[in-house]
């Protein structure tokens, strides 16, 4: 298996690809060799979208690399970026669960298309693979995702929602922001008046010729929602400062946080909480690869000592006020939670059983910093890139 659920692996892949891969990455890095075939690019985003590794800590490994790559560190700074973009609106993605609620009631109406979409049985044969590599891996190469948003949405005329639903659900490194604001990239929403559309030479020239002979088909219409975006205020605390009556709670999207592992057993009580989202039916790759993950941690803290309690919300809410009561716990710490479904039922959490509690959600500067400068379009928060480099990355 490529995408084994271990820590040690994770920095195994970045050790491979500041020795192999990158000093070819700029020019070779949009070609998709097919299904396993990763030659140019760092697999790495499953681990960074379970917290397994940051995004800290590869640029910190990138620029001291002999191999130095501009538009690799471009790319780790998308993901800062886009994560900034949906923290400040978090309305987008409010809206997207709207829909994907509305769906999950009423189905959409032509369900021949959709299923046909889902399963890869279509008349496009690029698209039919990939839907069997995605099933069968839990990844794609960006490139193809791409290329799979544009066929979805402005091809075979499927609401962006809906595909952005299939992929949380089928890729191991599923990320709210990266994800929603792609697929709203690609259907023309995230900038207005620009959307990316596939075509046969497009995919030709980076397959090198594998589908050669196919055709897309005459592109939809499509109409898109009109929307407003305010932006919204967020709340966290950049430096830890917890009494000996804490709990630490950490979050299956970020195992290993940054600020608060290794200070794991000055903790009261520890607490690792994964989630059971409704609107969404993970794949079994994606359960495996996140039991793994957990398993790997277990291993990790029980060298420490530490005694974990395993938690699943909402189902265990009363568990955790129990132990809560149980250890007379006044005091919670835990690492900022993104925007996402898991944002969204610890909040629920929260605001129905952890008022009278003094909670710290802790984030790193870095991000505090990064995602002041996320509110307009990337290529200005680019300019502060260099900034971000030198005071964070650099001397830090």
């Amino acid at each position: 298996m490529y995408f084994e659920g271990r820590r040690d692996k994770a920095f195994k892949l970045l050790e491979v690809f500041l020795k192999k891969k990158i000093e070819k990455y700029d020019s070779q890095r949009n070609f998709d060799y097919g299904k396993g075939d990763y030659r140019f690019v760092s697999t790495l985003s499953p681990y960074i979208s379970h917290g397994v590794i940051t995004e800290k800590e590869i640029l910190k490994k990138v620029i001291l690399s002999p191999n130095y790559s501009h538009k690799f560190i471009q790319e780790v700074f998308w993901r800062v970026y886009w994560k900034g973009w949906l923290e400040n609106r978090n309305i987008v993605w409010k809206n997207f669960i709207k829909f994907i609620e509305k769906f999950n009631r009423d189905k959409f109406p032509d369900k021949y298309l959709y299923n046909n979409a889902l399963t890869g049985n279509t008349n496009i044969d690029p698209y039919n693979k990939w839907v069997t590599d995605l099933i069968e891996t839990g990844y794609l190469h960006n490139h193809t995702r791409m290329w799979f948003a544009s066929i979805w949405i402005h091809y075979m005329g499927l609401p962006w929602q809906l595909g952005a639903k299939f992929f949380l659900e089928n890729l191991l490194d599923a990320d709210p922001a990266s994800n929603t604001l792609s697929w709203r990239w690609v259907a023309g929403l995230q900038t207005k008046g620009k959307k990316y559309i596939a075509t046969e030479k497009n995919i030709n020239i980076f397959t090198n010729q594998k589908f050669q002979g196919f055709t897309l088909p005459k592109m939809k219409d499509i109409i898109l929602e009109d929307e407003v975006l305010n932006d919204n205020t967020m709340t966290y605390k950049s430096n830890i400062n917890f009494k000996t009556d804490s709990a630490l709670f950490i979050f299956e999207n970020n195992i290993y946080p940054e600020l608060l592992y290794d200070k794991i057993n000055t903790f009261k009580c520890v607490f690792l909480i994964r989630f059971k989202v409704n609107n969404f039916k993970l794949s079994n790759n994606v359960l495996h690869f996140k039991d793994n993950l957990i398993k790997d941690f277990i291993k990790n803290v029980k060298e420490k000592g530490t005694k974990i309690n395993f938690i699943f919300l909402p189902e265990d809410e009363r568990k955790i006020i129990k132990i809560l009561k149980e250890n007379r716990i006044r005091n919670i710490v835990h690492s900022y939670l993104t925007v996402g479904n898991e944002k969204d039922i610890f909040n629920g959490f929260k605001e129905k059983s952890l008022q009278l509690l003094n909670i710290q959600e802790v984030l790193d500067s870095f991000f505090v910093e990064a995602w002041r400068y996320s509110k307009k379009g990337f290529f200005k928060f680019k300019k502060e890139i260099p900034l971000l480099i030198d005071k964070f990355i650099k001397n830090n």
